[in-house]
């Protein structure tokens, strides 16, 4: 399939145009009972999550249809280091498996490597495989576990080291890194995203914690 990548201000493609691709891609993680926000997603959230990043679309070369879309944000993470977020990647379902996502994902990498970025982020669902195998094929390695509250799944936290780093260009850390977050994410979230009782337990005792200390050191 011939496609041509652009900006979306580059293009006559409307928010409209790309939130309805977003509902087609997904249609299928919705018959597999995944509640994917981006399912539900209005024009207005896409425009407010995306003001400050950078919007691809790919286009047939010839039709000039919408095929595909992905945003990168640039951010710093609590270390203060910057990364990119990958996220809203999205390829119409008669478009899917023809290298539309990794091409666009190689123009979200140039848009993060000239901010200066160390690495790029990205999540998916763990059941979502098709997704999964698309990180991993692209040098994504997966570090951590999490749930949110607008869903009913856990996620797998991806990271793409983007400048060399002794810690995470090596496969034992990230291993390591998910297991503990793994370990963390079980014992304190479900799958809906919140607490479990054990995570409620904690963080009562750390309240009663605070207040005797508190009121010791007073």
């Amino acid at each position: 399939m011939n496609f041509i990548l652009k900006r979306k201000e580059e293009t006559n493609v409307s928010y409209e145009d790309i939130v309805h691709l977003i509902h087609k891609s997904f249609e299928d993680r919705l018959k597999q009972g995944l509640k994917f926000t981006c399912s539900f997603l209005t024009v207005e959230e896409y425009k407010k999550d995306t003001a400050k990043g950078t919007v691809f679309v790919a286009l047939d070369k010839d039709t000039q249809e919408l095929l595909g879309t992905a945003t990168v944000n640039v951010k710093k993470d609590i270390y203060g280091v910057t990364y990119g977020y990958n996220e809203y990647v999205a390829i119409a379902p008669k478009a899917q498996r023809q290298g539309i996502a990794s091409q666009l994902l190689k123009e979200c990498e140039k848009i993060v490597k000239e901010a200066g970025a160390e690495y790029i982020f990205s999540d998916t669902a763990v059941e979502a495989k098709s997704s999964i195998q698309y990180h991993l094929k692209n040098g994504f390695k997966i570090i951590g576990l999490h749930s949110y509250p607008s869903t009913n799944y856990y996620s797998y936290f991806f990271r793409k080291q983007l400048v060399p780093s002794k810690k995470w260009n090596s496969n034992l850390y990230c291993k390591y890194a998910f297991l503990k977050s793994y370990i963390i994410t079980k014992l304190t979230l479900r799958k809906d995203g919140h607490k479990t009782f054990l995570a409620s337990l904690f963080k009562k005792k750390k309240k009663k914690e605070s207040i005797i200390y508190g009121n010791s050191h007073s």
